[in-house]
């Protein structure tokens, strides 16, 4: 092993004993079309109203780690000139929502990938995944809605479905992403709203199998399936325990927690949940058949028409239609008290510390029961608060405040700050002699398709294991941690496999998958990060750290680290003369980076 390799070994170990510590790219020219955007959502017209200053560039580089997929020295500058907070959160509101779906459709199509072997058109098929993930990853990187794309992934860890094998989505691609869509269409909506369009929509009919739910029958050898209602109110919507509006317990006379619901209510929920079909097939028609892009609709005769008796008592009448139980239920849901510190603390966890303080958790709940205007659900106005609260913002925060950065971050703040380019291909995406006529598209080629990330790191989009996400909100290591009664959900992907698996994954990006020369659009072969500019700076080890200092680690490099890299750097008879030794130099500064636990732990 070099010792290149022992420094990145002993930042990475690291990484787990120190937690309580201390312009995006675009794609090379060709016929594949712009992700699309329309208009953004209507649901509601809440402005950040706070004129918050941006004083410098460490607090604007802070603010976009939280809020986007990864600053970089061109968004940093664009926000200072915003000289406010709410002025660049405005800007996002404004900005049309990107889609997915028509993308990947298109892409999937000039992959080859959109018709069976006798040129059937397909419904849908599990080829496009290449598509989907491509699309994916080409909206975090380079993708204008940067906060809107940000909102969606951290609604999609709440919201959970997956196309991992085994878990009943794998063969839809198109309906995983539609799905996907629905979390970036409401992501500034109300959560309401959302909620409507999660539970028709056919991924998660097909995910947590309320599509062809149906009423129990006389004989007692059918009754409606628990799985979705169960779902919805332990991990969508409310959660288990009876909650105070700062996400702590309540408890009882005898200092025990009291449960939201119990088993009765989930038969109850499940007798709602029947009843919903593909909107375009016959009830028992071969559910592969059908379009599960479109929402589910109502059959009625498979609908259970019993009065029901849902949260905090409320019943709904009997002989309600399909639609009436449903939009009666989740009015119940969305009306219940644990809802908004639930759903709000989920939040703040995902876009900036693990551990938020009740107060935090409190303010932003307050948010989510009124935006101002008496409108509760507002998640505009909820990101506002969330991203502009005391707490996030403070110069000075304690210990506990942070969170582990998430592999697909990691992955999209690299590809961001040095602009990784597409290669061009033609035809088939696994079979190169297969053409179908649809020209060159832009195509991410690392040896080996998007999908093996989640193999490498425990995480992909929107590829979770199960439910649960990829690791549970509350989730906390053994040792000084979880010693100290504190949460560090993303920690639970941390193993042997992916610890070693992803920074081999890292390494080999930044070794193997960029070059020191601009790039042109007509890339050819491999795709490549662009490191010109920074193997222009390694000629003076300070200026090269002064950069990485500003896009990767928010000017908060400290003493010791940069003492580490300068020794390790100006080490004599390890870089070659001439740029190919400044290309190296430059590459294995940014490897020690963004391995150390200054990287890791987003502050």
């Amino acid at each position: 092993m070099s010792i290149n390799c022992k420094i990145v070994t002993l930042f990475v170990t690291t990484v787990v004993l120190s937690a309580c510590g201390g312009g995006g790219g675009s794609g090379t020219t060709s016929n594949t079309p712009d992700i699309t955007t329309t208009p953004p959502s209507t649901d509601s017209t809440t402005t950040a109203t706070s004129s918050i200053q941006v004083k410098n560039q460490r607090d604007a580089s802070k603010f976009l780690a939280r809020s986007t997929y990864g600053p970089t020295k061109e968004s940093i500058n664009q926000l200072l000139a915003k000289e406010t907070y709410d002025a660049w959160l405005n800007q996002q509101f404004l900005t049309s929502p990107t889609y997915h779906f028509p993308y990947v459709k298109q892409l999937a199509k000039q992959m080859c990938a959109d018709k069976d072997d006798d040129g059937k058109l397909l419904v849908d098929t599990w080829e496009a995944v290449y598509a989907r993930h491509q699309v994916w990853w080409e909206t975090a990187t380079s993708a204008e809605d940067q906060l809107r794309q940000r909102v969606a992934l951290a609604l999609s860890e709440i919201l959970v479905i997956s196309d991992s094998q085994g878990l009943g989505l794998s063969d839809f691609q198109y309906a995983v992403t539609s799905y996907y869509d629905v979390l970036v269409k409401h992501a500034f909506g109300n959560y309401r709203n959302l909620l409507t369009d999660v539970t028709l929509h056919p991924a998660m009919g097909d995910f947590l199998s309320m599509s062809r739910n149906q009423k129990a029958n006389a004989e007692g050898t059918i009754r409606p399936d628990e799985n979705y209602a169960r779902e919805l109110l332990q991990l969508f919507t409310i959660g288990v325990h009876e909650l105070n509006l700062d996400g702590s317990e309540k408890l009882d006379a005898n200092g025990a927690t009291i449960p939201t619901y119990n088993q009765k209510t989930i038969e109850e929920f499940a007798k709602v949940f029947t009843g919903w079909n593909y909107s375009n097939l016959e009830w028992h028609e071969y559910f592969g058949h059908g379009d599960h892009t479109v929402p589910l609709v109502a059959v009625e005769e498979y609908h259970d028409t019993s009065a029901k008796t849902l949260l905090n008592g409320a019943q709904s009448s009997a002989n309600q239609s399909a639609r009436q139980d449903l939009d009666f239920a989740l009015d119940n849901i969305f009306q219940h008290q644990n809802i908004a510190p639930f759903i709000s603390k989920q939040l703040i966890k995902r876009l900036v510390t693990s551990n938020p303080s009740p107060q935090y958790v409190e303010r932003v709940a307050e948010k989510f029961n009124d935006n101002g205007n008496g409108v509760k659900g507002d998640l505009k106005a909820v990101v506002s608060a969330i991203l502009l609260d005391d707490e996030a913002l403070a110069t000075n925060k304690p210990d506990s405040f942070g969170k582990l950065r998430e592999p697909m971050l990691r992955m999209s703040h690299l590809w961001r700050v040095f602009n990784m380019q597409t290669s061009l291909k033609v035809g088939h995406y696994w079979e190169p002699d297969k053409r179908c006529g649809q020209g060159s598209y832009r195509n991410y080629n690392f040896y080996s398709s998007l999908d093996w990330f989640a193999q490498k790191t425990g995480q992909g989009p929107l590829q979770a294991r199960s439910v649960f996400n990829f690791y549970k909100p509350n989730y906390s290591p053994s040792g000084l941690l979880n010693d100290n009664g504190l949460s560090a959900p993303e920690f639970q992907i941390i193993n042997e496999n992916t610890m070693v698996a992803g920074t081999n994954l890292f390494h080999q990006i930044i070794e193997e998958f960029s070059d020191s020369k601009p790039i042109t659009p007509e890339l050819e072969g491999y795709s490549k990060l662009n490191l010109s500019d920074v193997t222009d700076l390694a000629a003076d080890t300070e200026n090269l750290l002064d950069y990485l200092n500003l896009v990767l680690l928010d000017k908060d490099m400290t003493t010791s680290l940069r003492d580490i890299l300068t020794d390790h750097l100006n080490a004599p008879d390890i870089y070659q003369e001439g740029r190919e030794g400044q290309l190296q130099k430059a590459r294995e500064a940014i490897l020690l980076i963004i391995s150390s636990p200054e990287y890791l732990i987003q502050k």
